[in-house]
């Protein structure tokens, strides 16, 4: 089911896998849903919209055209089995910031497939024009708090009870940030 473009970015090998790393295009819609629909809820949490709704996938997809955000997607001959997504601040004040999220299928994760996610993410931001990346996790998320701090990732916060999923459980938010500047030292020890 690879669907590799003009728009790939890079191939990798993962798992003995073969991983196209590549921009979102709209044709991608329904293959990101069934993705997402695969997913545990928790990993779904710090998405600005439930994209496993297609009003949800839709208001997500449509920040890409408006150029406030970019998604990186890992396809393998299965379909998607990751994804990385940059979004930019609306906010005046803070349009130099933007969130990183990368989420990883449950076959491919703790294999640096989050690695090479995030080194594109990277170039997003630099594209978007934003000077900082801030990730959020709960602080459950043990392998995503290590693979931020591999990256050059510092913590700023833990936010106590911050997070309350679908079934009302609370859950701390870690937030950590990496200046897009220094982040080419990391990118150098990736590619």
């Amino acid at each position: 089911m690879s669907t590799s473009g003009t728009n790939t970015l890079r191939t990798v090998t993962v798992c003995d896998r073969v991983v196209d790393l590549r921009y979102m295009e709209p044709d991608d819609a329904s293959e990101m849903l069934r993705f997402a629909r695969s997913l545990p809820p928790h990993d779904l949490l710090f998405l600005p919209t439930d994209i496993t709704e297609v009003e949800g996938l839709n208001d997500w997809t449509d920040s890409i055209l408006v150029g406030t955000a970019g998604i990186i997607l890992a396809i393998d001959d299965g379909g998607i089995v990751g994804f990385s997504s940059v979004t930019r601040s609306a906010a005046r004040w803070s349009r130099h910031v933007a969130e990183l999220r990368v989420v990883i299928g449950e076959s491919m994760r703790g294999h640096h497939l989050g690695h090479y996610l995030t080194a594109d993410a990277f170039r997003i931001a630099v594209d978007l024009g934003v000077t900082r990346v801030m990730a959020q996790m709960t602080i459950d998320q043990l392998a995503a708090i290590r693979t931020f701090r591999e990256l050059g990732f510092t913590p700023m916060a833990i936010l106590h009870d911050h997070v309350v999923d679908d079934d009302g459980v609370a859950f701390d938010l870690v937030l950590m940030h990496q200046e897009v500047s220094s982040f080419d030292d990391t990118l150098a020890h990736l590619d």
